[in-house]
């Protein structure tokens, strides 16, 4: 595969790269983490055989850069947060929140639920690529995808 392959495969998939970015390292991040991924790959000294290797690949290295500057802004907040204690209780707020939210997701969603949460939500896939993932119809998954949210919203509710 070339440079140009890669260059098409990048900016076909961008959206959802960018969605899985601001997932991970935020929305000030996100273009950032984009820009660095395409000079990783740009610079890649072979390229893989087909497309779908070259996905995975874009995939892989979005992500994990999408997590390293998620550290970089956790260290740095963890800096704020030692010099600064009023700013403590709301960054324990928002940790106890996301916790509650995570166990609620771990407890009361089935498999398929979460999947289809963690594709849309976290991966960025569109409901044409979860269909094709699960086997499911899109409006099957636009479906699970609703019962999904809305039993965390009614859990959150009644804990709250």
């Amino acid at each position: 595969m070339k440079k140009d392959n890669v260059l098409t495969i990048f900016t076909r998939i961008r959206q959802r790269l960018h969605t899985t970015a601001r997932n991970i390292a935020g929305q000030n991040n996100a273009d950032d983490v984009l820009q660095d991924a395409f000079c990783k790959l740009w610079t890649l000294k072979k390229y893989p055989n087909d497309q779908q290797q070259t996905e995975n690949i874009t995939n892989s290295i979005v992500r994990n850069l999408s997590i390293d500057y998620r550290r970089a802004a956790n260290r740095s907040v963890q800096s704020d947060i030692d010099t600064n204690d009023t700013d403590n209780s709301k960054e324990q707020d928002i940790r106890e929140l996301f916790d509650l939210v995570k166990k609620i997701i771990d407890i009361k969603l089935n498999d398929t639920q979460r999947n289809v949460l963690w594709l849309r939500d976290y991966e960025g896939y569109s409901f044409e690529e979860i269909a094709k993932k699960t086997g499911r119809t899109e409006a099957n998954v636009r479906q699970i995808l609703s019962r999904a949210r809305k039993v965390i919203r009614e859990t959150y509710k009644t804990i709250n």
